[in-house]
């Protein structure tokens, strides 16, 4: 399950590191349904990668609490002093009160709960805890079973939770992924999982997440295609997959995507 590794971000660019926490909070923030705030809301993150920087910021914007999981402790070198940072450093408006609660949240070491585990058992990574607001960021392409991380979540989620995971749908190969973003749909599943490693993109596409969360009883599932392959490159870009990802309900303009749902 999950992956191994982080972000492509340098681990020697701090400001960088700031940047792309901050770029996550402010597109879980955009694409969050109007009626929808962080404020008061027990937060759940899946796959936080190498930042819980991201939590310290849910906090600021008036998050009751914050509680990451994922399969391999990759934020485990991260210091308190970044997470402050990326407060300190925050780009929009915060309310100073929110602020406030926060950095005190912050002092305790276990104001960030972190738990981590290899099987990726979201129930028992979650100690019994349930949610009413489940986030992922570029993490749901690395997960090895789509399928029993949502049937996981659906089993920690309370009444009425939001659920928002962008999903990165490219190849992840930085020589092929602005020339060739959907080159990893171009193999069949036989040639693909030939070369299988930890953290290979699973290549589930917006329709699979969207009948997983079907399946377990979610509500007001929408697909938000945040980034799309441009007009005049589809017809290059989008032709010569393999037989799987021809179907016109794979929607392979889609590059990035962002899965909304809501726990009746």
């Amino acid at each position: 399950m999950g992956y191994r590794k982080p972000n492509t971000v340098r681990a020697d660019d701090r400001n960088a590191r700031i940047a792309y926490v901050h770029d996550v909070i402010q597109s879980w923030l955009k694409f969050l349904p109007p009626d929808v705030s962080v404020r008061e809301r027990s937060v759940l993150e899946l796959g936080p990668g190498s930042s819980l920087a991201t939590g310290a910021l849910l906090l600021a914007h008036g998050a009751k609490s914050y509680t990451a999981v994922d399969a391999f402790r990759l934020a485990a070198d991260e210091t308190q002093e970044f997470r402050l940072e990326a407060i300190a450093r925050y780009p929009c408006e915060l309310q100073t009160e929110d602020v406030e609660v926060a950095l005190q949240t912050l002092k305790d070491p276990s104001g960030l709960q972190y738990d981590v585990d290899p099987a990726f058992d979201i129930p028992a990574l979650s100690k019994g805890k349930k949610f009413d607001l489940i986030l992922s960021c570029a993490a749901f392409e690395h997960f090895d079973a789509v399928e029993t991380t949502i049937d996981g979540l659906t089993r920690v989620a309370q009444s009425g939770c939001i659920s928002l995971h962008i999903v990165d749908l490219q190849t992840h190969t930085n020589a092929l992924r602005q020339r060739d973003p959907n080159n990893i749909y171009r193999f069949s599943n036989r040639f693909y999982s030939r070369f299988a490693f930890p953290g290979q993109p699973n290549r589930k596409r917006p329709i699979d997440y969207v009948r997983a969360f079907e399946r377990n009883g979610w509500a007001d599932i929408r697909v938000i295609a945040a980034k799309s392959i441009p007009k005049d490159s589809k017809e290059k870009l989008a032709s010569g997959l393999a037989e799987d990802f021809k179907r016109p309900d794979m929607d392979m303009h889609i590059l990035d995507a962002v899965i909304i749902s809501r726990y009746p």
